[in-house]
């Protein structure tokens, strides 16, 4: 019986220590204690940043992108709110100024008071390449006019599109007193956002790192110290700041600002494509009208964390996302966080300098956090 009485508390023992450590080694927690939760993270789509589930900023990832066509003229600058992008792509249209299209998800401004705090300025009219940038996010399009057929154009995809005209009524644009028309025309996003719930989220941009030192150029590039991309009247250039976490803009020689605070703009990524200008597009008035051809394929270059790398780009359709590989057809990864996208000329009228060497900027600007 003392022998049966000895087995009986050892495997009571070794039940009991099973119970505790589980069949895969992990821990569980001692009676009376509870568990805490692992947190669960959600990725933004467009930037890669991740937020905690069920937070205000994980919530509103559920709801669509706003992508506005920004002017980007002398007199329309600065602009109100870019620093609150999640991509901008730089476009050439003619007389080779350029123009932007913004497209707002993650950080769609909040409610407020204060105009400059809820408004993107100045909102101006539609190009012929915008459906095939704007569409692969679906959401919606805000614009103000636009010759009929580039609107015909826009208005032939799946894109939801708010114009000056078909918005009265819905207080999403108005008109600053502040700026001299026609680059007084402002749009509050977070309010065209919420009035469109039904409307899904994007898809995936860009592919993304964990974070910014596992991003593809920081971890594997050569060191840049200054960018220029050339277009025929325009000029944009990006430093890397002091810790090179940002690449800062200026634009025509000048320090280029978000007019709501003041800030350089600024961005996590910058990628340069290649593109194919076609001319077919003439106007009476304004002459050719350039169109940026996305889709299709070409070179590229990303920069990210100080440093750049070559690569390719390539999108099979409207509504198709941009892909970015290297030469052995690997996916290159950019660092979470927001991306301006450069759309250079590939014949004459385009052209990129890249500087080699260490950071030059001493502006540091925040990045964004992986995981808050």
């Amino acid at each position: 019986m003392k022998f049966s009485r000895v087995a009986l508390v050892l495997a009571s023992t070794a039940a009991t220590a099973l119970a505790l450590t589980g069949c895969t080694g992990g821990t569980i927690a001692l009676p009376g204690t509870t568990p805490t939760p692992e947190k669960v993270y959600v990725t933004a789509p467009l930037t890669g940043v991740q937020y905690e589930q069920g937070t205000p900023e994980a919530n509103g990832l559920t709801g669509p992108s706003v992508a506005c066509k920004v002017d980007n003229s002398e007199a329309a600058r600065p602009q109100q709110n870019l620093n609150k992008t999640d991509m901008v792509f730089d476009e050439m249209v003619e007389g080779g100024l350029t123009r932007f299209v913004a497209v707002f998800h993650s950080q769609l401004l909040t409610t407020d008071a204060d105009a400059n705090a809820v408004g993107v300025a100045p909102v101006r009219s539609i190009r012929p390449m915008d459906p095939d940038i704007i569409s692969q996010f679906g959401g919606i399009v805000c614009y103000s006019g636009g010759q009929l057929k580039f609107v015909n154009m826009m208005r032939a995809t799946k894109v939801f599109n708010a114009s000056e005209t078909s918005e009265q009524g819905n207080h999403t644009f108005s008109r600053l007193t502040t700026r001299e028309a026609p680059h007084n025309v402002q749009v509050n996003v977070k309010l065209l956002a919420a009035n469109h719930p039904e409307i899904a989220a994007p898809q995936q941009g860009f592919d993304f790192a964990t974070d910014l030192s596992k991003a593809t150029a920081a971890a594997t590039g050569n060191s840049v110290s200054r960018i220029k991309v050339a277009f025929p009247s325009a000029l944009a250039e990006w430093v890397p700041n002091a810790d090179a976490s940002q690449w800062l803009r200026i634009q025509d020689g000048k320090v280029d600002t978000d007019s709501a605070t003041k800030e350089q703009l600024h961005a996590t990524n910058v990628v340069v494509l290649d593109v194919q200008e076609d001319r077919s597009y003439a106007d009476p008035k304004y002459g050719h009208i350039p169109k940026a051809v996305l889709v299709g394929k070409g070179k590229a270059w990303v920069f990210t964390g100080g440093k750049y790398v070559d690569a390719f780009w390539s999108k099979s359709s409207q509504t198709a996302r941009i892909i970015l590989t290297d030469a052995s057809g690997a996916a290159i990864n950019l660092a979470p966080g927001n991306t301006w996208v450069e759309l250079k000329p590939n014949d004459p009228e385009g052209k990129l300098t890249i500087v080699a060497g260490a950071n030059v900027s001493a502006s540091a600007t925040p990045s964004p956090s992986a995981k808050k």
